[in-house]
């Protein structure tokens, strides 16, 4: 019995899985055996959970998660955040896709509220049923991209200084990571609140706290023009599941000065970071990205990273439909 089989066989013994024609088993097998072939850095797709939403060639199971305003995550969302997890296959996975939205849209009102987000989060190679997202008017906002670790290209000889971040460098370091998500908030996907420069000191403090570098700063003439923060293998518990391979690191954020910029900093600062994950043992460098950011798009992609899952988004989760 092939792997395929034995998953086909393990989830069709429980009823809950197996509905007349829809038989989640064989579902799972197929969008694991087509994630394996479109990019072999994928997880397997998480095991089925019991009552899912069934369509022709689709079971889709839906989260609402209403997110704390004082927390970190309510400046990467909405504070009601919708989410959708979906098996698709068969002849047609886009229209599997496609109904299972339809199915989801009665669960996104009220309509016009702004701080709700509906959000597919799809392996950014399987294209097969991405035109049903298009066509349900969700974008990709956000990428969490991947490159291999350890090859970054030598750094750029320039007049800045690279030197590990102190315990009293914390105001400098969040101030900066302030600016990436006032930056990256034109675009939709994140958005500065009261309570992000407070998040941000928090957790750039546990990170200098650290036994093992992981910010560092870079300085012109003993002033800060940019920053670059790591979570290495050990600290990066909650991007290990999103990647296949064996021992991940996680680059958390970079910034440059626009006033510094164009003169081959953040190449040193990658190069610095790069080479700390590999120290450290990561075999593979994860980051996020905002799709549409024309800065750290192309940089990110030029150092050797590509997409390996993409954040589909649609803010407000549902539009109240237009008066005639």
């Amino acid at each position: 019995m092939g792997p395929g089989e034995y998953l086909t066989a393990r989830f069709r013994t429980a009823s809950a899985h197996y509905r007349g024609d829809v038989d989640v088993g064989e579902l799972y097998a197929a969008q694991a055996a087509r994630w394996r072939a479109a990019d072999p850095l994928l997880p397997a797709p998480e095991p089925p959970a019991p009552d899912p939403v069934l369509v022709p060639g689709g079971a889709g199971w839906t989260t609402r998660n209403d997110v704390d305003p004082e927390g970190m995550s309510a400046s990467w969302t909405g504070l009601r955040n919708h989410g959708l997890s979906a098996l698709v296959a068969g002849p047609d996975p886009a229209a599997a896709l496609g109904a299972l939205l339809d199915r989801w849209e009665p669960r996104l009102g009220p309509p016009d509220d702004d701080e709700s987000t509906a959000e597919v989060v799809w392996p950014s190679r399987d294209t097969t049923p991405l035109l049903a997202l298009a066509r349900h008017g969700f974008a990709p906002a956000v990428v969490l991209a991947a490159g291999p670790t350890g090859r970054a290209a030598p750094a750029p000889a320039t007049d800045v200084v690279i030197r590990p971040a102190r315990g009293a460098d914390v105001g400098v370091v969040a101030r900066f990571g302030l600016e990436i998500v006032r930056y990256d908030g034109r675009f939709g996907a994140l958005g500065e609140r009261p309570s992000t420069l407070p998040r941000l000191v928090e957790g750039y403090a546990a990170a200098l706290a650290r036994p093992i570098e992981s910010v560092w700063l870079a300085e012109r003439d003993g002033r800060p023009v940019g920053m670059c923060s790591v979570d290495p293998p050990g600290y990066a518990d909650e991007a290990r599941g999103l990647c296949a391979a064996p021992t991940v690191g996680y680059l958390g954020s970079m910034y440059v000065d626009p006033a510094a910029r164009g003169g081959g900093i953040a190449s040193v600062l990658h190069a610095v970071a790069d080479g700390a994950l590999a120290a450290a043992g990561a075999g593979v460098t994860l980051l996020h990205h905002a799709v549409p950011n024309p800065v750290s798009t192309p940089f990110w992609y030029r150092h050797g990273y590509r997409p390996l899952w993409t954040h589909w988004q649609r803010r407000p989760a549902l539009r109240a439909p237009a008066r005639r």
